[in-house]
């Protein structure tokens, strides 16, 4: 696939490069199917967070549309789907017009770029829409309870509003037992006490109001799927936190004791960060040659050195069996812990042509048919070097974090 951008501003073209190095970031680690390690620490440390989610105004805002939701009749659930995304549209342009005239601001909106055309006709908003965007955290953090499918969930809701017998019975926990008694939809939604008009609202802003960060905040550090998490924890004690995820690193030593099990996920996700960086660089490397780029490939093995000499301590065979042991029940997809294994006991030896060749061939088994290296059809494609994982910190969390410490 080819994407074209044609450059208005300087703003315009940062932002573009911003969604560019997002998508190879994402890409370049996933070639290797380093993802499921990524993303288990991520999971761990910063759980309901998604590197699709850019504010923390809708984590307050959906459940309260969700509620609303179900004071309305429906004839199916498609119809369910329609409000939502009617109403979505409507959150769209209201968060758009409370943003004014910053562009910062509207680059945190969901489906921004659509709503001309989804005004006028709602197939055309964004396929990832605030709920699928929104909907793993809001269940995370205890805002939407339980795994029963929303738009089922509103549309028997709202027949219990109009006397109706519901479709299915209770979940294994038994929550629609109480199914006379209307009131009992906060069992499943739990929205927040400031009040939105979907129907005829004009303008929202994104700031937080101290109503909704106190809700996000307190739904974080209660619900069970997050708080004994290091994202709670930042948040319950008032951590001093920075943009930089490289921060947290540095904050330990003035940290309680009780931090010290979070810090040992940090270590050791960085451990994990280190090893795919200097993965990945070799597998631009690889390219490199390949495209008979010397000087780029002698760059690249350049910073290679730079980050074993800076971190001697992560690329032992044991500091990695001992990060993979920490992570293991939460990883069960056992190739790419073989993966790590082999590729450390490589660069510790400084095996670099072996390494190559399990790169090689690491890549075909992860993307057979559509793997890169050495393949004729991709010879000459530019490569963007890759960075150290931020395990959605930067993209998300240190957002959220900043937004809710900033409310008023």
């Amino acid at each position: 696939m080819q994407i074209g951008f044609i450059n208005f501003s300087q703003e315009e073209l940062a932002r573009k490069n911003k969604v560019l190095q997002m998508v190879r970031d994402q890409t370049a680690i996933d070639e290797l199917g380093f993802g499921r390690i990524r993303d288990a620490f991520a999971n761990m440390m910063f759980p309901g967070m998604s590197t699709l989610q850019r504010r923390a105004k809708y984590f307050a805002v959906m459940p309260s549309l969700y509620y609303q939701a179900t004071k309305k009749h429906y004839n199916s659930v498609r119809d369910v789907r329609a409000q939502i995304v009617k109403w979505e549209i409507r959150l769209t342009d209201m968060l758009v017009n409370g943003a004014g005239n910053d562009e910062n601001k509207k680059t945190g909106i969901t489906g921004r770029s659509m709503l001309t055309a989804a005004k006028n006709d709602p197939s055309k908003f964004v396929k990832y829409d605030p709920t699928y965007i929104y909907m793993n955290g809001l269940r995370t953090f205890g805002m939407i309870k339980g795994d029963i499918d929303i738009y089922h969930l509103i549309f028997d809701r709202s027949k219990q509003v109009y006397q109706q017998k519901p479709k299915y019975k209770a979940s294994e926990e038994g929550e629609m037992s109480d199914s006379e008694d209307k009131s009992g939809l906060i069992q499943f939604i739990a929205p927040c006490e400031e009040v939105y008009d979907f129907d005829n609202g004009t303008m929202l802003p994104l700031e937080l109001t101290k109503k909704e960060a106190d809700y996000i905040k307190g739904h974080i550090v209660n619900s069970i799927k997050s708080m004994d998490s290091m994202l709670a924890y930042i948040l319950r004690n008032n951590v001093a936190v920075f943009p930089e995820y490289d921060s947290l690193g540095r904050i330990w030593h003035d940290m309680p004791e009780d931090f010290s099990e979070y810090m040992k996920q940090y270590r050791m996700g960085q451990r994990f960060s280190h090893l795919a960086y200097v993965v990945q660089l070799r597998f631009n490397h690889i390219m490199a040659m390949f495209n008979e780029q010397k000087d780029e490939a002698d760059k690249l093995q350049g910073r290679i050195e730079e980050v074993l000499e800076q971190y001697p301590s992560d690329f032992t065979c044991q500091a990695i069996d001992d990060m993979l042991f920490y992570i293991h029940s939460r990883v069960t997809e056992h190739t790419v812990i073989t993966f790590c294994r082999k590729s450390v006991k490589l660069i510790e030896k400084r095996d670099w042509e072996q390494l190559d060749e399990l790169i090689v061939s690491r890549e075909k088994a992860v993307k057979p048919g559509r793997n890169k290296l050495r393949n004729p059809k991709y010879k000459g494609e530019e490569r963007g070097w890759p960075s150290m994982l931020s395990f959605r910190w930067n993209e998300i969390v240190y957002q959220v974090i900043n937004e809710i410490r900033e409310a008023k």
